[in-house]
């Protein structure tokens, strides 16, 4: 090359440096481009508009700015970038449907949106500012938002107590323990109790293989004409819970043979004195004594029966117990016999009390239940089984293991199986690329993959061991919130220190008291201090409400102070000792601090006081609206006839003064009584005595 041509570019060069530097300025003006026409500035641009649009413009400006807003939780391994799109989000005026999406006001939430952000709750993806990446499933995220149904999943996260704003959360969890999925999976915040289904040890003592067959061919017992499947004969939307398992004829007969062989601890008969059976036996009477004396003790509190009214037939009573009204063609008469006269000596963990059984008793009513209440068609569709042989029952034990059944029923000799299906903890936290579908034709969603799962276990795998459940829609989408509120993420988010723990109160008193404690099973239907039923009155504070006398006059012989109700405490037929120690008992540990029993005395009290109480009562305040005294009143509260018999004069003051601080149930009104009203009042309710007549209660809740 001459040196005169050194040092000069070609056209052809200058050309392709052209070219070059044209497009290495379009693809540095890219991004600014795309900036500028981003998702989120758009939004924000067209909050502004909108803002300008308002009256209340300056308002919504305030803490308005160009760019992309950020929340951090670092406990929560959380970056939230939600509100550079919904920027209204805690614009009090903006809380109204008439508003536009994504600039409508949450509605109110105990956290504060600019703590916690949105996918603490929301989920979805919160570093994403683009619509699709932020709410939906795409190639690098797979956690969309929850559906709004599915919501109160998120809450409980964090709280394991169930909390009043989120029903759905706290029914899907009680759905999960009712139904003991604890007993094969491990779930998050719900503990396995000490016994999910019944001892099977001596299940042989109590029915027959056919029944036996019967019950695992088809847990909800019976299909009728029409084909309606029913649970005891009565259509009901409830669920029992033992699912139904997909058992061939094989396997049936296996089981029953295996089942109906444990017989290893008989309860010990109990011989009715042949005298009674002789009165009894020819009484045409009989069956009537004994309904009669079924109805006085209430048992329809714990079990139910059912009833046909108007046509239709329905269960009536409690769901504490095991229904009851086939019961006669299900358990043996003798061993039904010395269950009621002992249900621990059969099932030491049975919750059903101990009462003071007659044999007159124990006579009547059973022969009530099993004449009375049985089918003679439950048991016709099942094949002539005859006594178990060997080979049967070697393959029911085998089975037995092998369907997972020892994961809910005790039998002596047979380990328990903890985790017999795979860990849930972290359900919530699955991805979708980590469920398998099968062949269902189901959306590829973690709430989809959920409800299949639970109501119909084999359209995701075939080979699936978990039973056949008959769920309503409504508690299958509660349960499926639950199982969504099981992230695992406490331990992997560190945020240990920010959960609600659920509490355990236990109350497990010693002494004589506590031995009649566990007899009458007493916290099955009442509290105390926070451990036990709510079925019956709180007796967390009843030494502080009620008089000794009272409660051993109650107790020997249980009445009502709320005739509308149809809950009533059974006649556990006590002696005066038992009664005496019970009383003695919640009138020493059973107290309020809010109340100091020494502080009033009826003496304190002056006919004139009593005559101003009573003209408060009926004029001022109207309290006759919802009390009844005599047989004049209304029934939302209890009766007061007989309250100077019962209630104690400090706390009927400490009531007066503030109903709430005794019991935050309760529905009574806090009326701004002055101090000279509050002792007027107690004055004329302490007049208020009903005669007790020999042998009659002082009355009850």
């Amino acid at each position: 090359m001459a040196a005169e041509d050194m040092g000069k570019v070609s056209k052809r060069l200058r050309i392709a440096f052209a070219i070059s530097s044209v497009i290495f300025l379009a693809v540095l003006a890219v991004s600014p481009v795309k900036d500028y026409l981003s998702e989120w500035r758009h939004y924000q641009n067209g909050y502004a508009q909108f803002a300008e649009s308002r009256p209340d413009t300056k308002t919504l400006l305030a803490d308005f700015h160009v760019g992309i807003n950020q929340i951090w939780v670092p406990k929560m391994g959380v970056v939230d970038r939600c509100t550079t799109c919904h920027l209204g989000i805690t614009q009090a005026s903006l809380n109204d449907s008439s508003v536009p999406e994504p600039y409508r006001a949450h509605s109110y939430i105990p956290h504060h949106v600019e703590d916690w952000g949105c996918v603490v709750c929301h989920r979805g993806q919160g570093r994403a500012t683009e619509v699709s990446e932020a709410h939906e499933t795409t190639l690098a995220w797979e956690r969309p938002i929850l559906p709004i149904s599915d919501i109160q999943a998120s809450c409980g996260v964090c709280h394991r107590a169930d909390i009043p704003e989120t029903p759905r959360l706290n029914h899907g969890r009680e759905l999960l323990t009712k139904f003991n999925c604890v007993g094969c999976h491990h779930l998050e915040g719900i503990e396995r109790p000490a016994m999910l289904g019944p001892d099977l040890t001596n299940v042989g003592t109590k029915v027959s293989r056919a029944w036996i067959y019967k019950w695992l061919n088809e847990p909800r017992t019976l299909t009728d004409a029409q084909g309606n499947v029913t649970v005891d004969g009565v259509v009901t939307g409830n669920e029992p819970r033992m699912p139904k398992f997909n058992l061939d004829e094989k396997e049936l007969r296996g089981l029953s043979a295996y089942l109906s062989s444990l017989q290893s601890h008989p309860p010990e008969p109990y011989k009715i004195n042949p005298a009674v059976v002789a009165k009894w036996q020819k009484n045409p009477d009989t069956v009537q004594r004994g309904e009669l004396r079924f109805r006085q003790m209430f048992c329809s509190d714990c079990h139910a029966l059912a009833m046909v009214r108007a046509g239709t037939t329905e269960l009536i009573g409690g769901d504490i117990g095991p229904e009851l009204t086939k019961v006669g063609s299900k358990v043996k008469p003798d061993w039904l016999i010395s269950w009621l006269r002992d249900p621990q000596a059969y099932l030491p963990n049975a919750i059903m009390p101990r009462y003071h059984w007659s044999d007159e008793d124990l006579y009547t009513v059973s022969q009530y239940l099993t004449t009375r209440l049985t089918d003679p068609d439950l048991l016709s569709d099942v094949p002539k089984l005859g006594p178990a042989p060997q080979d049967e029952i070697a393959l029911g034990k085998r089975l037995f293991v092998e369907k997972g059944c020892s994961s809910c029923h005790v039998i002596e000799g047979v380990p328990v199986q903890k985790d017999f299906g795979p860990d849930l903890s972290g359900l919530g936290s699955k991805t979708v690329s980590e469920l398998y579908f099968g062949n269902a034709k189901i959306p590829h969603t973690l709430v989809s993959y959920i409800e299949a799962k639970i109501s119909d276990p084999h359209s995701v795998n075939p080979a699936a061991r978990m039973p056949q459940y008959h769920l309503t829609q409504a508690d299958l989408d509660d349960i499926t919130t639950a199982l969504l509120s099981m992230n695992g993420g406490a331990k992997r988010l560190e945020v240990a220190d920010l959960t609600v723990p659920q509490k355990h109160p236990e109350f497990h008193p010693a002494g004589e008291f506590g031995k009649l404690y566990d007899r009458y099973k007493c916290s099955v239907c009442h509290r105390f201090n926070g451990y036990g039923g709510t079925l019956a009155p709180d007796l967390s504070y009843e030494g502080s409400r009620a008089q000794r006398q009272w409660i051993i006059n109650f107790l020997k012989n249980p009445g009502t102070l709320r005739p509308t109700l149809t809950v009533r405490m059974p006649q556990f037929n006590m002696t005066d000792e038992e009664a005496g120690t019970i009383a003695d008992y919640l009138k020493t540990a059973m107290q309020s601090p809010d109340v100091d029993l020494s502080s009033v005395s009826a003496k304190d009290f002056t006919p004139q006081m009593a005559a101003l109480g009573k003209q408060l009562y009926e004029v001022k305040y109207q309290c006759q609206s919802c009390h009844t005294i005599g047989s004049a009143g209304g029934y939302v509260g209890p009766a007061l006839t007989n309250v100077a018999n019962w209630m104690t004069p400090a706390w009927i003051e400490a009531w007066l003064k503030n109903p709430q601080a005794l019991d935050p149930q309760a529905i009574e009104p806090r009326r701004d009584f002055t101090p000279q009203e509050i002792q007027a009042m107690t004055a004329y309710l302490l007049t208020l005595k009903q005669a007790r007549p020999a042998g009659a209660s002082g009355g009850a809740r």
